[in-house]
């Protein structure tokens, strides 16, 4: 530490200067920065003027930070904040920087304190200052001062910002390629196997098969109660049952209406009376025997066709053919007709031309052509059982005079309606199906299981 007014070295704790007696508190020592490398010069009043009217200024630089606003007078005074000297003469900056050194400058007591705090705490011996003691400029200033700085700075700014760069382009890039693999997934696996499953479920369920079991009831059956009373005749009523290839209501409800109506025929018969006096004098008609049998059957439709045998005791009974479909979908009787896909219109024509095809190469005994057809197209579309002349006590519900078989669609007459009892009857194909050998006016011969001797006895086995 120096006076800053006559430059002799003082001791560290002196309060006054041992040479002029300035107080201590009131100097304030120059901050004197070196290049690098450079030793550190203790500021001397003389020399500072002398360096100061120099031509060349020194690469040094002085700072006085306690001083800021008197270097700014200096530099209004001609010294740049550089340091360097200004165009001003020389003499004018030798005599700002003796202006510094005046006494006046230190006249404020607040200033000379502020000074002092910022004592370096290491002294220096002779004269001069260990590097370790003086300040030195900040090598990495926080703002930069030049061009180049700014550019320095900037590069180094921007290289520690590469890594975050380059983790938000990997992100990206790792959600772009973990997006567009869920998409084809999506696409090739998912959505097929959905399309797939969709095709399986709307596809068309399995075909059902289906099976006959013919089925048989046992029946008591009275011979002739005027000519062989009391005497009975045991006899086998056959009926279909269908087996499905899977479980179907309304295959349970076709055979439920099959085997109900045999049954009521079989117990009607098992108690009709066997002898004249237990009639009371009336006639009493009875079904001598009965057989439906199936005839034809689809994935939509099957057919039976029902045939009895009914007498009321005279010179002979008579024979009814009936047919019956059923839907296989709910079960339900259906008209025959509409089921091969005919109007009723186009049956009653049907009708009349294969009856005419049929009389043309087997003539009736006892009528003419015309006459058997207008007889016929008035009644065929009629039921049976509402008084078309049949005698048909417990009919299949939904009965008809038309059946399907295999070679298409069949007309069955009543006895008389063709001619005399002994011409008989027949069964009449109408309308034959696709690919049928057969042609209209041909018979079908279906007979039951079990045919009659034609005395209303029933024949032995």
């Amino acid at each position: 530490m120096y006076c800053t007014k006559c430059g002799t070295k003082l001791p560290r704790d002196a309060r006054f200067c041992t040479n002029c007696g300035k107080p201590v508190v009131a100097i304030a020592p120059a901050k004197v920065v070196e290049p690098t490398g450079a030793p550190a010069k203790a500021v001397n009043p003389a020399a500072a003027s002398r360096e100061a009217a120099a031509p060349a200024a020194a690469p040094a630089k002085t700072v006085v930070p306690a001083f800021a606003s008197e270097v700014a007078d200096v530099g209004r005074h001609g010294a740049s904040p550089s340091g360097h000297p200004s165009n001003v003469p020389s003499q004018n900056g030798s005599a700002s920087f003796g202006f510094l050194q005046s006494d006046s400058s230190f006249s404020n007591p607040s200033s000379e304190s502020a000074a002092f705090a910022d004592e370096p705490e290491k002294s220096c011996e002779a004269g001069t200052c260990d590097a370790s003691s003086v300040p030195q400029e900040d090598a990495s200033p926080k703002r930069p001062e030049t061009l180049r700085g700014a550019v320095n700075a900037t590069k180094h700014r921007s290289r520690r910002r590469v890594p975050m760069v380059v983790l938000v382009a990997l992100a990206m890039a790792l959600a772009a390629g973990t997006a567009y693999a869920a998409y084809r997934v999506y696409t090739d696996v998912w959505l097929p196997a959905q399309q797939a499953q969709n095709e399986q479920t709307v596809e068309a369920p399995e075909e059902i098969t289906y099976s006959v079991e013919t089925r048989s009831m046992d029946v008591s059956v009275p011979v002739d109660p005027y000519d062989a009373p009391g005497k009975r005749e045991a006899q086998k009523w056959y009926y279909p049952h269908i087996e499905a290839s899977t479980q179907s209501d309304a295959v349970d409800k076709i055979n439920a209406a099959l085997e109900e109506s045999m049954r009521t025929d079989v117990e009607k018969t098992n108690a009709a009376p066997d002898t004249a006096k237990d009639m009371g004098g009336a006639i009493v008609f009875i079904c001598q025997y009965r057989s439906i049998t199936l005839t034809y059957i689809d994935n939509d439709i099957v057919c039976v066709r029902d045939q009895r045998y009914d007498t009321g005791w005279g010179p002979h009974g008579s024979t009814t053919v009936t047919g019956c479909a059923y839907s296989l979908e709910t079960g339900d009787p259906i008209d025959p007709v509409s089921a091969f896909g005919l109007t009723p219109e186009q049956a009653k024509s049907a009708v009349a031309d294969a009856v005419t095809a049929y009389l043309a190469t087997d003539p009736s005994d006892v009528l003419s052509t015309n006459a058997v057809v207008r007889d016929i197209t008035n009644m065929c579309l009629m039921n049976p059982a509402l008084g078309s002349g049949v005698d048909v006590e417990n009919p299949l519900d939904g009965c008809s005079h038309f059946y399907i078989a295999s070679e298409g669609l069949v007309f069955a007459t009543e006895d008389y309606q063709m001619g005399s009892y002994a011409y008989g009857r027949r069964e009449i194909l109408v309308a034959p199906s696709d690919g049928s050998l057969a042609k209209v006016g041909d018979t079908v011969a279906i007979e039951a299981p079990m045919g009659f001797s034609g005395s209303g006895q029933a024949s032995s086995q």
